[in-house]
């Protein structure tokens, strides 16, 4: 983005000529008799450069002071900010069309947020000089938009690119002009973030203008829809249009099983798959907002939820595994019949055929073929044949690059318009072998870094914004087609509405040139999204991922489900405790620190206030597993204690009691589970069918069982106490360590 420096040159010049002016009045009137220059002469030269600064200041600052998300490539300050307030017009060429209704609507959004109030729309060809307006239309081709950029001066630069815009900022009215209608639609969402609160009160336009366009054409996410939530088409919906609001293209569905297919009923879930109405709702939903919608039907790999069946068992590489064998031309006639049903569904020219993971190929069925022919070709074969089935369908294919890059060298045996989805979720300082062996192949490639939302309390954000920056960059240099963030479902349990800062910082990363400075995004991100100016909320989503920092500097991973799920009390448990037991205070402290500002901002927030309370289980859920830990801990020293002083009864029953009492840890262990347990079931079902949930919520009533269980018998062993005066080894009981 082009503005800092800029506003910093131009307030530099202007001030130094200020200050120049004041310099050259005391020296002529202190130094010489005679001044070059009259008292007036000088008054009004100083006058006027001061009107001058006082004038174009606030647009100035405000070009500073913009946190729009993506950044746009070229920005400058104009003279004056633009009053928003109730009287402003919207003018669009035929404002009933379902296009312009789209963005317009887009646009009262913020309006509505920030005023309480609509603008009036009104056609083009109704504008006239008088009117605080603001005008929404095409570079080209619009003999009302020359008309009025002639009338109000404004000259254009060109703008190249198809989902370019154009936007100016004066006193009288705000410009956006698209070289497309998707460019214009852009335009339009970084106007709306534009809708600034003044310090005096109000709302302002800040005084800029802007020329903008992507740096990557496709820009995605890729949403796992297989393993666990299955989301509502309402909620689906509702991501499309965040996504679209960041300038996102591509949405694409990850499907194993999860479709409702009519020639084969065994596969798709009952009451967790998309139909066929559904479908063709989504696909012409996303298309309002220039949105292509991409499944992705696995051909090879995961496919475990259909082999499992008896019926598709032969199509196997291993017995109800996981990896369809290419030995049987029955795989074949299978993925023939699938695609026949969901490919005419999607209009995009894309398909995303997967492919990834096949981690039983040659160890099976295939064993013979590979020992003969190496596993490289059986895959490459598999994946020539897939495409054969795809030819009558006039679709690019894409497919996932993992197993193609361990064999580059026979890379040149497929189709030359298939593309690569290189995927690596790691934060690496460079991603050149995952891009260079495609691109000398002559492949097109896309990137793919990840949201690393799966599996975790919460999105580990800096692996994910590290890795996102980094991909993004490397894929820029070597002419990526694009970018296709994803996010992953891997344990089941992954909520969506906890991701939108790393997808949001993908969306931006692949809109704008370059690498991407992840602190430039964090201080734009609360304004962004949540309309909030004081970035609390950013700092609190740091202060939340500290968890998994902390916790992989004491080499257990991050705080992931695996951790949440495990019993402090097992022999693992205690010896993973040990390791934990210093940073546990400190990520406590950090998941509460996050916690409170959640709870305070889920009052104020503007927009997109629905994802706080995701953000609020995130963080509970995270200081709990702290908690259950240092409890544990605490317990297990303390049944310790009792059991090497157990002549004195009163030290050893006052223990045992703590334990117990209903505001003791055993019971807070139990008791905090329910209220996550209620808190997920409701967070589950805004965003996701009721299928699976119960898969999940099963694992909190195992563990509130454990911990119930626990404290009964700690209760009985008291009891045993009080009449034998002996108590069992700390051990048996889980309790492993010791002061």
């Amino acid at each position: 983005m082009k503005d800092e420096g800029f506003v910093d040159s131009f307030l530099a010049y202007n001030l130094s000529f200020f200050i120049c002016h004041w310099s050259f009045v005391i020296f002529q009137f202190r130094l010489c008799r005679r001044p070059v220059l009259s008292i007036a002469q000088i008054e009004t030269m100083i006058f006027t450069r001061t009107w001058f600064l006082l004038i174009l200041l606030p647009g100035i600052a405000a070009a500073q002071e913009l946190k729009i998300l993506p950044q746009p490539k070229e920005v400058k300050a104009t003279r004056e900010a633009f009053p928003a307030d109730t009287k402003v017009r919207i003018f669009i060429r035929d404002p009933k069309n379902s296009e312009s209704e789209i963005i317009v609507r887009s646009l009262q959004e913020d309006v509505k947020l920030a005023l309480d109030a609509s603008w009036k729309v009104e056609d083009l060809k109704q504008w006239n000089s008088k009117s605080r307006s603001v005008v929404l239309g095409l570079l080209e081709g619009n003999a009302d938009v020359t008309r009025i950029l002639k009338a109000r001066k404004v000259a254009v630069p060109k703008v190249e690119d198809p989902e370019g815009y154009f936007l100016h900022v004066s006193r009288d009215q705000v410009t956006v002009l698209g070289k497309t209608n998707p460019g214009l639609f852009y335009g339009v969402q970084t106007l709306r973030q534009m809708i600034m609160p003044q310090s005096g009160g109000g709302y302002a336009i800040p005084g800029v203008e802007i020329r903008d366009w992507p740096s990557m054409r496709y820009r995605g996410l890729h949403d796992d829809i297989s393993r666990g939530p299955i989301p509502k088409t309402e909620f689906i919906r509702s991501q499309i249009r965040r996504a679209a609001e960041y300038k996102m293209n591509i949405w694409s569905l990850y499907i194993e099983h999860v479709f409702d297919y009519q020639n084969h009923p065994l596969i798709g879930p009952k009451g967790g798959a998309l139909t066929r109405e559904e479908v063709q709702e989504l696909v012409t939903y996303a298309r309002k907002f220039y949105v292509d919608l991409i499944p992705e039907q696995q051909a090879f790999g995961h496919l475990h939820h259909v082999l499992k069946y008896e019926k598709y068992n032969e199509l196997a590489e291993t017995p109800h595994g996981h990896v369809l064998t290419p030995t049987n031309e029955k795989s074949y006639d299978l993925v023939r019949q699938l695609y026949s049903e969901l490919v005419p569904l999607f209009p995009s020219k894309f398909f995303h055929i997967g492919s990834d993971e096949t981690v039983e190929l040659g160890q099976g069925k295939t064993k013979k073929l590979a020992d003969e022919i190496g596993i490289g070709k059986v895959y490459f074969n598999h994946i020539q044949k897939v495409a054969e089935i795809m030819k009558p369908y006039n679709k690019r294919l894409m497919f996932w690059g993992d197993i193609a890059m361990r064999y580059p060298e026979l890379l040149q045996t497929l189709p030359k318009d298939m593309i690569v989805m290189s995927w690596v979720y790691d934060p690496l300082s460079d991603f050149v072998s995952y891009l260079k062996p495609f691109r000398d192949a002559g492949l097109d490639v896309m990137v793919c870094p990840g949201a690393s939302n799966w599996s975790r309390t919460s999105p580990n954000l800096d692996v994910a914004l590290r890795n996102i920056q980094g991909f993004v960059r490397d894929g820029q240099k070597y002419g990526a087609l694009g970018m296709f963030n994803t996010t992953w479902d891997d344990d089941g349990e992954a909520l969506f509405n906890m991701t939108w800062f790393p997808v949001v910082f993908g969306a931006s990363a692949a809109w704008q040139p370059g690498e991407s400075g992840i602190d430039e995004f964090k201080a734009r991100f609360d304004w962004a999204f949540y309309r909030n100016t004081d970035g609390a909320l950013a700092r609190a989503m740091e202060s939340l991922s500290r968890a998994h920092t902390l916790l992989s500097s004491k080499n257990v991973g991050d705080a992931s489900d695996g951790l949440f799920w495990l019993d402090p009390f097992s022999e693992r448990g205690a010896k993973l405790t040990q390791q934990m037991s210093p940073v546990l205070r400190d990520l406590r402290l950090a998941a509460e620190e996050a916690l409170e500002t959640f709870y305070t901002k889920a009052r104020t927030v503007k927009k997109n206030g629905d994802t706080i309370p995701y953000y609020v289980f995130a963080a509970k859920r995270t200081d709990y597993l702290g908690m259950k830990f240092q409890f544990a801990e605490e317990m297990s020293k303390a049944y310790w204690d009792a059991y090497q002083n157990l002549g004195d009864r009163r030290r050893v029953t006052r223990t045992l009691r703590n334990f117990i009492t209903i505001n003791g840890p055993a019971y807070d262990l139990r008791d905090h589970l329910g209220d996550l347990k209620t808190a997920y079931r409701d967070l589950w079902l805004a965003e996701n069918r009721p299928y699976w949930l119960e898969s999940v919520l099963v694992k909190y009533d195992s563990l509130q069982q454990k911990f119930s269980d626990r404290a009964l018998s700690v209760i009985q062993w008291l009891n045993y106490f009080n009449e034998k005066g002996a108590l069992p080894p700390p051990e048996t009981l889980g309790f492993f360590l010791k002061n």
